[in-house]
């Protein structure tokens, strides 16, 4: 299967639509935090959202290691925050059950920022994070909406459409920690928008093998109607076709522009403190190009197998503050 590589020589960066500049002003994420109470989170409460990430965020507990240690811990308490939203759809068994734990969470999120976080390690830790930093309530907020949104799985219609959604439900992780190290920046808003998309779009292809087992895809149907690809064929039978990798291969090519654009554009613009929560976005380049190497073939199972590599990679990239070689890229 001939396929031109996803490498930024090849991405067609003439071509990448730049997300919009917006300007930047403190009201256009209000509210920001008022929360007036001192720390509450304990040790034990940090060590707790520490290990929950490190086990079920593999990746961005990594990421998190380059950056100081209470903007670190404020990353863990909001990772933690998404893990727990996570887990509800995932173990909810029925709808009502998961929208009264979202609804939960809606209600501890208004109490976290009133200064009366609820009686659990990840919200103390979340208050903590909103007290010290005055991380906006938008995020938080739109972090557990956009988690609820997703109880319905209606799937997407375009690539446009998973876009959007990555750039609400996994930007928003990267705000606070922007936020956390103390950057508040048109071109790091920008950057971290971009690599939501990126983000989303590797998300949904590393978890297509299990979502045909359980019946269900979330590639968009645009994309899957284009190159053919027969759902209902896969449904019984998941395996990797020449019209899904073709699909696949399309879908990570978007993703992949993204994060060369943010190469590009916005980082080189950004200040250079808030690059550590940038770096999110090298375990999703490094996933797309493993993707590559197994010629779009989703079901490899290195895929799905941490790399010994990343932290190293991750390491060059907080060096050189790009996690794109300019020595590979052409214009």
């Amino acid at each position: 299967m001939s396929k031109t590589g996803l490498n930024c020589t090849r991405v067609l960066l003439s071509s990448l639509r730049p997300q919009p500049a917006r300007a930047y002003t403190t009201s256009q994420h209000s509210p920001r935090a008022s929360v007036s109470a001192g720390p509450v989170a304990t040790k034990s409460d940090i060590e707790y959202c520490r290990q929950l990430v490190q086990r079920s965020d593999y990746d961005n507990y990594l990421v998190s290691l380059f950056s100081p240690r209470l903007a670190r811990e404020a990353a863990w308490a909001i990772r933690a925050l998404n893990i727990e939203l996570v887990h509800i759809g995932q173990a909810a068994t029925n709808p009502t059950a998961a929208q009264m734990r979202y609804a939960f969470w809606h209600g501890a999120i208004n109490d976290i920022y009133k200064g009366q976080p609820a009686h659990m390690p990840v919200a103390r830790a979340v208050h903590d994070a909103v007290h010290r930093f005055g991380i906006s309530k938008t995020w938080i907020r739109r972090l557990v909406s956009e988690r609820e949104k997703r109880l319905d799985n209606g799937g997407f219609e375009a690539i446009a459409d998973v876009e959007k959604y990555g750039e609400k439900a996994f930007a928003c992780l990267i705000h606070p920690h922007l936020e956390a190290l103390g950057v508040r920046d048109m071109h790091a808003d920008n950057a971290a928008r971009a690599i939501g998309q990126a983000t989303a779009i590797a998300g949904f292809a590393r978890a297509l093998p299990m979502s045909l087992r359980e019946r269900r895809c979330d590639l968009p149907r645009e994309l899957l109607a284009k190159h053919k690809v027969d759902l209902d064929d896969l449904f019984e039978n998941p395996r990797p076709t020449v019209e899904l990798q073709e699909a696949v291969f399309e879908f990570a090519t978007k993703g992949y522009t993204r994060l060369c654009g943010v190469a590009e554009l916005y980082t080189p613009n950004s200040p250079k403190e808030g690059f550590p929560a940038l770096l999110t976005a090298v375990p999703v380049k490094d996933w797309l190009e493993r993707l590559e190497k197994a010629d779009f073939n989703v079901f490899d199972p290195r895929l799905q197998q941490r790399t010994l590599k990343l932290l190293w990679h991750l390491w060059q990239a907080n060096r050189k503050g790009t996690w794109i070689s300019q020595t590979n890229i052409k214009h």
